[in-house]
């Protein structure tokens, strides 16, 4: 029996280290064989040792760098260690070596979206659909990607075939939950995450999506259970720690937001929204002093806002410091009217007509 037979009767034993050791004879054999290198790339991945899986394929890629399998395994390999970037870049190789593959398409998008890359992801997904249009993972990702990027239209038009492909899916009511949020279908979306809430009651992301639409209703009680709920199942969701604390604000009770947003802007120093909504707090708790600071970060992590400079100026107005108090005011007069003529020239740009943008001004916080 030759060595690559033994190799092979070994993998099918499932013996991987004895498998392994007939590869490396063969390299030594010969350093440039494809197939040997290829081979010890998917025995290492297989036992989870993701970097040298990783180097026996870039070394087969030196050899042969358009070769579709090792392209799509390192691609492969790269997702399994979440560096979405480069498995992208191995993965577009594989895509424009072999077009119609169903699954170099498919990973491809799986990298982009796991960049947040949702627009880029779209072209190389609807490909996968159109080799294998029942592939229950694909019709999931698209419609993801439709709804990241604003089609909500599309992704309701994909809920029918996936309603199909996946019966009574609770993922599949919260997909189209966030489509008719996207759309401003406000009712349909609650109905929607109350009954996914029906189907998967200890599910975080399902008690996080029904908690953030009631806070978007401003049913603050039902929000706060909820995401009372989602953190309680999962005590590390920034979102629903974010949203609750928002909440809390919203709701007028801003002493049980402060501790949440401290934890936050601990975790998240550079987080404008966390920020923001702790000088927030802090005003609304009468600390007019230690808000300053907090309004101060939060404009330097994103000067083009208008909403901390406003509010930063009604505070220096509580602490009596009229000079600084006016002068934060003309800053947000001026952030908020190059927001407006920015709106505008995209509104231009676009072809559209009326003003879609808010009247000029600010509102005061209640």
């Amino acid at each position: 029996m030759d060595l690559a037979a033994k190799a092979e009767s070994f993998e099918s034993q499932g013996r991987w280290e004895a498998a392994a050791e007939q590869y490396q004879k063969i390299l030594k054999l010969d350093p440039r064989s494809v197939p040997a290198l290829n081979a010890l790339g998917a025995l290492s991945v297989k036992q989870r040792k993701f970097k040298a899986g990783i180097s026996y394929y870039e070394r087969a890629l030196e050899i042969n760098p358009r070769e579709f399998g090792t392209n799509l395994n390192l691609g492969i390999a790269r997702i399994k260690m979440q560096d979405y970037k480069s498995a992208a870049s191995s993965l577009e190789k594989a895509a424009e070596i072999d077009p119609s593959s169903f699954q170099g398409q498919e990973l491809l998008g799986v990298a982009l979206i796991g960049q947040d890359e949702y627009a880029k992801a779209i072209p190389p997904l609807e490909k996968a659909l159109a080799r294998e249009p029942r592939d229950p993972g694909s019709n999931y990702l698209l419609i993801r990607a439709y709804i990241q990027t604003g089609q909500f239209e599309k992704a309701l038009d994909g809920f029918d075939r996936l309603e199909q492909l996946d019966a009574g899916s609770p993922w599949v009511r919260i997909l189209r939950g966030q489509a008719y949020d996207g759309l401003g279908s406000y009712d349909k979306a609650l109905a929607e995450f109350e009954e996914a809430k029906k189907q998967l009651p200890a599910d975080a992301t399902v008690r996080f999506s029904l908690g953030f639409m009631c806070w978007k209703l401003r049913r603050y009680d039902e929000a706060i259970s909820e995401l009372q709920e989602a953190l309680r199942l999962d005590p590390r969701f920034m979102q629903a720690k974010y949203y609750l604390a928002d909440t809390y604000l919203a709701d007028l009770k801003p002493e049980l937001a402060l501790p949440i947003l401290q934890d936050l802007v601990r975790d998240s120093p550079k987080d404008y929204r966390s920020r923001l909504d702790l000088a927030k707090a802090l005003d609304k708790l009468g600390r007019y002093r230690e808000a300053v600071p907090q309004f101060q970060e939060a404009i330097r992590l994103d000067p083009s806002r208008a909403e901390p400079h406003y509010l930063l100026g009604r505070t220096y107005e509580k602490l009596k410091r009229t000079d600084d108090s006016r002068r934060e005011l003309e800053l947000a007069q001026k952030a908020q009217a190059a927001k407006r003529v920015e709106e505008e020239s995209l509104v231009r740009a676009v072809g559209a007509r009326g003003n879609p943008a808010p009247p000029l001004g600010l509102v005061p916080e209640p």
